[in-house]
């Protein structure tokens, strides 16, 4: 997955999780089911952010790295 199609499966997800919060104030709202695709959202943004940083993290080592020899 490169970075722009993280961005927008990210987007996605952020926009999807601002849905289920607002159907889960509504009344009568089915809560469980609406929890429980909540934690699958939740799970797979935080999966995508970590990706996120050890990409970056990576990136910076290499760069540090590359210094160092030069």
């Amino acid at each position: 997955m490169n970075e722009t199609e993280r961005q927008a499966r990210i987007q996605t997800l952020q926009n999807r999780r601002h849905q289920l919060l607002h159907l889960r104030e509504e009344r009568g709202a089915p809560v469980a089911s609406i929890d429980m695709e909540l934690n699958v959202v939740r799970s797979e943004l935080q999966a995508l952010y970590a990706m996120r940083r050890s990409q970056d993290q990576a990136a910076a080592n290499a760069g540090h790295h590359s210094l160092r020899h030069a």
